[in-house]
């Protein structure tokens, strides 16, 4: 199956080439994390299809967009 993704901040250079990525049936988040070689535990929240999600194991279905988003620093 085919998603869309979109890396936010300072993992955007780990975007794949075209913004798509092909996964099993039934990948979730994490399995999209361990392709992408980041780490998710530094990793707070992800949009799937503009809904905010923070389960890692929320699976994803053909089509879906999500959106990445890294820990913001500020002081």
């Amino acid at each position: 199956m085919k998603i869309k993704i979109k890396l936010m901040g300072m993992l955007k250079e780990k975007t794949p080439d075209g913004g798509e990525l092909d996964l099993e049936s039934g990948a979730t988040i994490a399995d999209v994390l361990t392709v992408l070689n980041i780490e998710g535990d530094s990793i707070q929240a992800f949009s799937v299809n503009g809904l905010i999600q923070r389960d890692q194991e929320t699976k994803l279905n053909e089509d879906d967009e999500l959106v990445v988003l890294p820990p913001v620093g500020g002081g």
